[in-house]
């Protein structure tokens, strides 16, 4: 078998978003299928009842198999949102052997690391390193087989409620899917994106209810946070200033995000009814000033929340991911606002179906499937030699 089929399940706050993965050998993803669902029981990055958003993730799994015919049963799982937990630590040990670092020795320093961050109640999701010392002197990459008496790792560290965790996963494997990892959005998203020639960036993932802002620098993730808002606010707006239900607005929001913004002081009137109403004839410039004073008071709260990483560190670009980076009015403001090249992720390697923002994390969750799917193990053919020196081999261990 050359690929393995694998699920991508990108939990977020309006729709759950399923991709369906073949993932080569070498990592390589290809696209098989999608499904898509409308989310319950999940509201601005917070699981309300987890029974029906596991209904929810049931029925995008359904479509995305049935538009694929195939049977796909291990899946990666992809949540964002005010549960989750992000610091920066430091975790410090002594090697076993100074004479010899060992991939163990890494491994207990980066739990060291997570120790310290965490509250007990949570579980960890990753440990990201960001710089690793020997006896105090900075190495690239793993310092393994060197020689030292003292270990240090500086990582970003990203946990989750276990209670959320386990229940989570409990329920998904409900369905007979198995779930191989569950990860944090905020890693998906820059999973999509990376490699950039951009080294210092800022990713701003815009959902319906919920924000992530992740700083990367020089090769690591340094700092992750999420808000409390999105589209949902934008939706909302227009509901209360045009006297229409919640399904309408969404449509038209989704609908001026595709109009050309040269049609403001043209005195243009848009027909933005729906079925049930004939009297919803809306001039442009009405809909321009509820959207876009919304997109500039989203934006202003998110350079407010950002200002001192952004003033401490050098940014190049900006990296707009999520539902609302269709809408040009984000990319506008958040220019005017922070000051940095902005750029809409959109992902040129997918079928032209997929090539949206709003699927950078889904699909970001297949390329970390790709980067960490256990390695097949190579089955020897039978020889009663090999098989007598590796039981003489266990016998001498033991």
């Amino acid at each position: 078998m050359d690929s393995k089929n694998i699920l991508g399940i990108d939990i977020g706050t309006s729709n759950i978003k399923i991709f369906v993965g073949k993932i080569g050998l070498d990592g390589h993803v290809t696209i098989a299928g999608s499904g898509q669902m409308t989310t319950n029981g999940f509201a601005k990055g917070v699981i309300s009842n987890c029974n029906l958003l596991v209904k929810s993730i049931e029925q995008a799994v359904d479509c995305a198999v049935m538009a694929t015919d195939l049977s796909v049963k291990d899946a990666y799982i992809g949540i964002g949102g005010m549960e989750l937990n992000a610091v920066n630590s430091i975790g410090s040990i002594a090697p076993s052997a100074p004479s010899s670092i060992t991939i163990d020795d890494v491994n207990r320093v980066y739990r060291a690391a997570a120790l310290v961050a965490i509250p007990d109640d949570h579980e960890v999701l990753h440990v990201l390193p960001q710089k690793i010392f020997v006896d105090k002197q900075r190495k690239n990459g793993l310092p393994l087989q060197e020689k030292g008496s003292h270990l240090e790792v500086e990582a970003h560290v990203v946990s989750i409620p276990k209670m959320t965790l386990n229940d989570l996963v409990r329920e998904i494997e409900t369905l007979g899917i198995h779930v191989v990892s569950v990860i944090a959005n905020a890693v998906a998203v820059t999973e999509a994106i990376i490699p950039v020639p951009a080294k210092n960036f800022l990713v701003i993932d815009i959902g319906a209810g919920s924000t992530e802002l992740i700083l990367y620098q020089e090769g690591h993730i340094d700092f992750t946070t999420a808000l409390p808002l999105g589209g949902n606010y934008i939706t909302s707006d227009i509901m209360r200033g045009l006297a229409i239900s919640w399904e309408h607005a969404e449509e038209i929001k989704k609908y001026y995000a595709k109009l050309n913004k040269q049609l403001q002081g043209q005195e243009i009137i848009l027909d933005c009814n729906a079925y049930g109403t004939t009297d919803k004839h809306v001039s442009y410039d009405f809909l321009y000033k509820i959207v876009e004073s919304r997109i500039c008071e989203l934006v202003y709260l998110m350079h407010e929340h950002s200002k001192i990483f952004l003033a401490e560190n050098k940014i190049e670009k900006i990296f707009l991911t999520g539902g609302c980076g269709a809408m040009s009015g984000f990319v506008q403001s958040i220019e005017a606002t922070f000051g940095i090249p902005v750029q809409v992720v959109i992902h040129q390697e997918l079928p032209l179906e997929y090539r949206s923002p709003e699927n950078a994390a889904c699909y970001g969750i297949l390329k970390y499937a790709g980067k960490n799917l256990p390695k097949p193990q190579v089955i020897l053919e039978s020889n009663p030699w090999r098989s007598l020196m590796s039981k003489c081999r266990n016998f001498l261990k033991n």
